[in-house]
């Protein structure tokens, strides 16, 4: 059976793109724009060695993207992660990935980049596919440099490739999605005596140990802080009164956050907690995420004790020295809503 030329090249282009799946893609140790490494090719090496050290701008000359001195000027984020096309705007070889040690890895990976120029080249039209390297770039403080990822080899038009000319940058934000599965404390509230119990119609104080929580997490193998920050306190003290607050109060004899009860019995008061949240990208400025997350406390348990004068049993000792007395929890023993419950904003 005879092969034609066109059927080899197929061919010997499969197997080498057989190779792209098994050639891992390897971080390399970040290097600043600054350092000599990576063979001269940095990314504050924007204009040839051999131009002059400074060049006077004409009116006329176009200004680069995003470098425009006008209000319009949209600043870059400060760490993305980009694709950039081999051959095209890539700074990067096998060599700057795998150095000079790892033979084996470098021509691997050599292979693997030259089987996806071969199927590009060899692809029907509008098919093909785009050998890039993945950057992370970082811009804060006014400094950039640069992280080499490793290479990849995605079909054109992909999502994932971003077309032509290559994937748009990755910005590390963090989304109220992200933020609501982010282990949130609930706050340490107080009501009322440490006993348990008031007399009804006195002052219930209500307060929360309000402290931000900062917590780590990771985004595109970048580290990221995110910090949780008590805004909004709403209670409700189980009678149908609540109370909405950007005050976390203080303990007695403060009453900034307080009520009363009107009846006898059993109520469960219970503080839910509306944080707002910011992210910090690898140690940079904090950023504020989109939209809030609310985290209810423990309900705590508070006995309203009615004071006024009732007949008892003559034949049950009053015991002098202990406490008003205070039934079990049941369903006979529970509070009466009030009929003229409120909510008020303190």
């Amino acid at each position: 059976m005879m092969v034609t030329r066109g059927r080899a090249l197929t061919i010997f282009a499969a197997l080498l793109l057989s190779l792209v799946a098994i050639t891992p893609a390897t971080a390399v140790p970040r290097f600043d724009a600054e350092d000599d490494a990576l063979n001269g090719r940095h990314q504050s090496d924007t204009e040839s060695s051999d131009a002059p050290a400074s060049t006077p701008a004409s009116d006329d000359s176009p200004e680069k993207p995003g470098a425009g001195s006008g209000s319009d000027a949209e600043e870059p984020p400060p760490v993305y992660v980009t694709s950039r096309e081999l051959g095209v705007d890539s700074k990067y070889t096998c060599s700057d990935l795998h150095g000079e040690e790892d033979y084996g890895g470098g021509v691997a990976c050599g292979i693997s980049n030259l089987a996806c120029s071969v199927a590009d080249t060899l692809a029907d039209e509008g098919d093909g596919y785009l050998a890039s390297e993945q950057v992370r770039i970082d811009n804060r403080s006014g400094r950039s440099s640069e992280e080499l990822l490793g290479f990849d080899c995605q079909q054109r038009g992909s999502a994932a490739a971003g077309g032509e000319g290559g994937a748009a940058p990755e910005v590390i934000t963090v989304t109220r999605e992200d933020f609501a599965s982010m282990p949130v404390m609930p706050l340490v509230a107080s009501a009322g005596p440490p006993e348990g119990w008031l007399p009804a119609h006195m002052v219930n104080v209500l307060y929360a140990e309000s402290e931000p929580q900062t917590m780590d997490m990771t985004l595109l193998d970048t580290p990221v802080q995110v910090r949780a920050t008590p805004v909004l306190y709403d209670w409700d003290l189980g009678d149908g009164n609540t109370i909405s607050t950007t005050d976390p109060g203080e303990p007695y004899p403060s009453e900034a956050v307080s009520s009363t009860y009107r009846y006898e019995g059993w109520y469960d008061v219970t503080l839910t907690t509306t944080f707002s949240g910011q992210f910090s990208v690898a140690g940079g400025p904090w950023q504020d995420i989109d939209g809030t997350i609310e985290v209810t406390s423990e309900p705590i348990p508070i006995y309203s004790k009615s004071l006024e004068s009732r007949l008892v049993k003559p034949d049950v000792p009053v015991d002098e020295e202990e406490d008003p007395w205070v039934p079990e929890r049941t369903a006979e023993t529970e509070g009466r809503k009030d009929p003229d419950a409120t909510h008020r904003e303190v």
